[in-house]
């Protein structure tokens, strides 16, 4: 009977163990309430300019974009879809694009030139 404990007692030290090491190793705050709060706790480390992207600050496309690393990008995904799939955007042109770079380890977005929206 008190192998069996000692063994139970294991295994839940064990789970949570490996539970803990997964919230700390996410590129987002799992625990985040919506996109937005997500978004401002995403990674944005970096080795080489194509660890990074962007993804839209919110629903619209008015809204902009942030520079985050791939792993982060991927994870907000699921939450911008659940989040913004019946989101109600004006149909406006916006030029808020940004074109992403690794600089000191972190990504960094700058505004994409005038000249890439334009269709010759």
């Amino acid at each position: 009977m008190e192998f069996k404990l000692v063994a139970l007692l294991g295994a839940a030290v064990l789970f949570a163990g490996c539970a803990a090491a997964d919230v700390k190793n996410s590129p987002i705050n799992p625990k985040a309430k919506n996109y937005t709060e997500a978004l401002q706790s995403a990674a944005t480390s970096c080795k080489v300019d194509e660890d990074c992207t962007s993804v839209k600050k919110g629903c619209c496309l008015c809204n902009g974009y942030a520079p985050v690393n791939k792993e982060a990008a991927a994870a907000l995904q699921t939450l911008w879809e659940k989040e913004c799939s019946m989101a109600a955007c004006t149909l406006q042109m916006c030029y808020v694009e940004i074109n992403t770079s690794c600089q000191n380890g972190v990504c960094v977005g700058t505004p994409k030139p005038m000249e890439d929206y334009i269709a010759y």
